[in-house]
């Protein structure tokens, strides 16, 4: 029997599809709120889901599991205000393939501990997976070590175990009391960011003193004293900043040390850590430094100190490894936090007129890279993608200043906006702003001249001039979501625009990169970054502030002779 509510519901059908395809074809053209999320954040890198975070903690490979543990200093009062009333707080996610990340969840709260002596907001530390020897801890769970604020505002180190395995750490050692306190620091003041390590039979811990490291020794993980009992025990600059000029330069922060195998076999110690050196024309930066230890435990420098990426924006790194100094390395994968606190803490707005609301959720982070000690004791970094994580997208051969590749099919020109004429290879408009480009140059004349990489967002832009003989290279970027700062002020967008030249020259670095015959320059783009590669395994890394997704791509070079390959990617798990 055919129901006479048929015609009613056909019609109740058709209705519902026509509105599907309104909606539809509404969101198509106005981009949703979860659309303009993406160009926010990250499309394939780290980045905070909520609120603000910075340092990253511990990268380390849960073997019983299958995939990496990440943790990194994290804010729910958001970018406008990292330090507000409810601390910082550890989160952690996972990983398998440094692409995709699992869900994000505290693991360290940012108040805990003792009622009395607790702490009120949960800064940088270490993890040790191994913990083996520590007092109190079954079945071998994991055990972070962390600074905490006190209730006078001073820093202390804490320490708490996991109970599942890494994913938080909840069971407070010596009863949520501090082990160490800044009566030993160096300083008086800064006391933070413990790193802890075996050595031999016992535990060391080198914590952030402002000028200085400290070492620390254990038998139990809890109660600790001086490394070096007859002396000071500290790791002064000439040390850790050896062969360059520590004055206006404190505090060091974020040590970490490892046992790397360099290309040749040889095992020694690289002491990494946070810093800036403003007589290079160095803003704030992740270091490190080749050496060896002594009987008690103490970094001795064997190298001169060098820059791990020479860009504005990655600090806060950290790395894989074994917990034991005795193990070595043959490589290593790092995550750097891409920022900088002279402009990410002032205000970041969301349009290029600088007048939409403050963004509160800011925190993302570099492409993981795969880092190797060479036979000189130089770090070499690669992406970690692989092969199948990439999918050519693009490749044009033979571009030239004779047969350019426009957007526009816009026949040979010259190019002035770099104070000289320089010969037009690219200018491709409306691009993702998440890519991998592989820029490869060949029949390099040896009259030198140079290479012009400018990458435009609107107003705001990254330009790259590389000196084609001697591989130094200078980089500049504007950005105009930094202006109007929340005091009102200038002075973010401008040093962001500035960097430490000056007049909106940025930054000047060398890439120590001589081959003259031909250069492959990779470049990978995310919404809020861009990371220069050189063949050489030097890199470049700084932050981008645009949200709309799109980026403009222009290469030019003063020789007229040049041949670029262009070979665009893109990345995914």
């Amino acid at each position: 029997m055919e129901s006479k509510y048929s015609p009613l519901i056909l019609a109740l059908v058709f209705l519902i599809l026509f509105f599907v395809f309104i909606i539809k074809n509404e969101n198509a053209n106005n981009p949703s709120q979860k659309t303009n999320k993406v160009s926010v954040s990250q499309t394939f890198h780290l980045a905070s889901h909520k609120g603000w975070s910075n340092d990253l903690q511990t990268i380390v490979w849960n073997q019983e599991k299958n995939y990496y543990d990440i943790y990194f200093l994290h804010s729910v009062d958001g970018a406008t205000d990292p330090f507000g009333p409810n601390g910082q707080d550890w989160t952690h996610t996972t990983t398998k393939d440094f692409i995709t990340y699992s869900k994000q969840e505290t693991a360290i709260p940012a108040k805990g501990g003792d009622p009395k002596e607790g702490w009120h907001s949960a800064w940088t530390g270490s993890v040790v997976t191994d913990s083996q020897g520590i007092s109190g801890i079954q079945n071998e769970e994991p055990v972070a070590y962390f600074t905490g604020l006190m209730d006078d505002g001073s820093q202390a180190i804490y320490a708490s175990a996991s109970n599942d395995k890494g994913a938080s750490f909840t069971n407070s050692l010596k009863d949520g009391k501090p082990l160490l306190t800044k009566e030993q620091s160096y300083n008086g003041k800064d006391f933070r960011d413990p790193y802890v390590f075996h050595f031999k039979d016992k535990l060391l811990m080198y914590v952030a003193e402002g000028n200085a490291l400290g070492v620390y020794q254990s038998q139990d993980g809890i109660n600790w004293t001086k490394a070096d009992s007859k002396g000071d025990s500290k790791i002064l600059p000439e040390t850790f900043f050896k062969g360059r000029n520590w004055q206006n330069n404190a505090p060091i922060e974020c040590p970490v040390l490892k046992t790397m195998t360099t290309t040749d076999g040889q095992d020694k110690q690289v002491l990494f850590f946070g810093a800036k050196d403003t007589a290079s024309g160095e803003t704030t930066g992740t270091y490190y430094t080749v050496g060896h230890l002594d009987g008690n435990g103490l970094f001795i420098a064997d190298t001169g100190t060098k820059r791990l990426d020479q860009g504005s924006d990655y600090y806060g790194a950290n790395f894989t490894g074994s917990n034991r100094i005795e193990e070595s390395n043959h490589n290593l994968i790092s995550l750097g936090w891409v920022g900088n606190w002279n402009y990410f803490t002032s205000g970041i707005h969301s349009d290029q007129e600088a007048k939409s609301d403050f963004l509160k959720t800011i925190g993302f982070y570099a492409t993981p890279r795969q880092l190797q000690l060479d036979k000189d004791g130089i770090i070499q970094s690669a992406p970690l993608y692989k092969n199948e994580q990439l999918t050519l997208k693009n490749q044009n051969g033979n571009i030239s200043s004779q047969r350019p590749l426009t957007s526009d099919n816009r026949k040979p020109w010259i190019d002035k906006s770099h104070n000289q004429n320089a010969n037009g290879l690219l200018d491709l408009a409306e691009k993702n702003s998440a890519g991998y480009y592989q820029l490869h140059f060949s029949n390099i004349k040896k009259e030198g001249g140079y290479i012009y990489i400018d990458i435009w967002q609107g107003s705001d832009y990254v330009k790259i001039a590389y000196q084609i003989t001697s591989g130094t290279y200078q980089v500049s970027a504007y950005a105009a979501e930094l202006n109007n700062s929340m005091d009102g002020s200038q002075t973010a967008s401008s040093y962001y625009y500035d960097g430490l030249l000056g007049n909106g020259q940025g930054y000047k670095a060398d890439s120590h990169y001589k081959e003259t015959d031909n250069i492959t320059i990779t470049l990978i783009t995310d919404n809020r970054s861009l990371e220069i590669f050189f063949p050489n395994g030097q890199t470049y890394t700084l932050a981008r502030f645009n949200t709309s997704g799109r980026q403009d791509v222009k290469v030019f070079s003063t020789q007229k002779d040049l041949l670029l390959n262009l070979k665009i990617y893109d990345v995914h798990s």
